[in-house]
């Protein structure tokens, strides 16, 4: 898998860079919140643990991953980086019923896990702009959909 697919997988959840340190109210929030903590601590199960049974992925011209094959995808290329970083840009949730959608602007940086030789063969920033479908499961806000496209660098 491309790593510019990967990390626009990664980027996909973690889109709350403007979450304050303590648990957010607001479920929207308080999800974003988490994808996006979970996604900097490199902490893959704790990140799928927030995506839908019926999680699907998409964009820029890739095929679509399923859930099994994004959190593959997820647990190799958060393994590629020593440390990875997000900012969010633009965020807009409009509200639905049982869920939300959420469109944003999401800036990665993050270096790349030496040990293996990893550094000149992935990118140390993007910026890529998704669409996220988010579903309240019992209580429970999950990822059901993301979309990517990618973006120019700011805000």
């Amino acid at each position: 898998m491309k790593p510019a697919k990967i990390k626009a997988l990664l980027l996909a959840g973690a889109i709350a860079g403007s979450a304050c340190a303590s648990r957010p109210e607001d479920p929207v929030e308080a999800l974003l919140t988490e994808l996006e903590e979970a996604a900097e601590a490199r902490d893959a199960d704790r990140f799928a643990a927030r995506l839908g049974d019926r999680f699907q992925a998409s964009g820029s011209g890739s095929p679509s991953l399923a859930r099994a094959e994004a959190v593959a995808s997820l647990r190799r290329y958060l393994a590629a980086y020593e440390s990875i970083a997000l900012t969010v840009h633009q965020p807009e949730v409009e509200a639905r019923e049982k869920g939300a959608l959420v469109r944003c602007a999401v800036e990665f940086s993050g270096r790349a896990n030496t040990a293996f030789g990893l550094g000149g063969l992935l990118p140390g920033d993007a910026v890529y702009r998704f669409e996220l479908d988010l579903v309240d499961d019992g209580g429970l806000w999950r990822v059901e959909r993301a979309s990517w496209t990618p973006a120019a660098p700011g805000p």
